[in-house]
């Protein structure tokens, strides 16, 4: 219900207008900052909205900081830290967290990644790994921005090949469809546009001046969210499952 009601706001209300933002300092991770795979919260640690050493962060205040930030409404913002939360096995209300601590492996990150090579090839999954990124901007179609059908291609061939150079790939339904929501984000807060995406996948930085795509006035709700997702999960390729998974390590 809570999420209907966003949705149902959001047909009848005006959409915020667009505004320059202005970012706090970009200050790059220090080898002794925690990050995680998340190339959003890892760039508001950078900008110190988040702590900039990634450390002691509570549930409400990612939930809060993302509903701020990225305008993903109430509802939205507050599933994935509490359900984060839940696969960490902390209380939402009074623990805190780290933001390695999401590096676990197939909690929320997971083999087949756009941005991280699997962990069996990289056990610190807070690295992005360029040439995986700038494979995505080269998929592009037109060369300016990734459209929904680009983002399953990418995700068909990243799957591909992540299992037939992973002797211990594993992916469940629930985790390719983490794949498609982190497209899907990119898609919708970013517009697919490459030259915001590469600060922000490469650097893990916010370019100066930008602000959400997301103009609802009540933020990206639940069903938003899962319907864009949902169009990529769909559009990927079954046949990267064909693939031969690479001999066992």
């Amino acid at each position: 219900m809570w999420d209907t009601a966003l949705v149902f706001i959001n047909l009848i209300t005006p959409k915020k207008s667009t505004a320059n933002v202005h970012w706090p300092e970009y200050v790059p991770r220090k080898a002794t900052d925690s990050r995680s795979p998340c190339p959003g919260l890892n760039a508001l640690s950078n900008h110190g909205i988040l702590p900039h050493d990634g450390r002691g962060i509570t549930f409400k205040q990612l939930q809060e900081e993302v509903h701020k930030y990225y305008n993903f409404s109430s509802s939205l913002s507050f599933f994935v830290p509490y359900y984060l939360s839940r696969i960490l096995k902390r209380d939402y209300k009074t623990d805190t967290l780290d933001l390695s601590d999401i590096c676990v492996h197939n909690g929320i990150e997971h083999d087949g990644s756009m941005t991280r090579r699997d962990t069996i090839h990289q056990p610190d999954q807070s690295i992005p790994n360029e040439k995986l990124i700038n494979d995505i901007f080269a998929a592009s179609t037109d060369g300016k921005k990734v459209t929904s059908a680009d983002w399953s291609r990418i995700l068909t061939t990243r799957l591909a090949h992540s299992k037939q150079n992973n002797g211990q790939f594993s992916l469940t339904t629930t985790h390719a469809l983490f794949g498609a929501g982190n497209a899907a984000t990119l898609l919708m807060a970013m517009g697919g546009d490459i030259d915001i995406m590469k600060p922000f996948l490469l650097e893990e930085r916010i370019p100066e001046g930008w602000s959400s795509n997301i103009r609802s006035r009540m933020g990206l709700t639940m069903a938003g969210f899962n319907k864009a997702s949902l169009k990529i999960f769909l559009g990927v390729n079954p046949a990267w499952k064909k693939v031969k998974r690479a001999e066992k390590s």
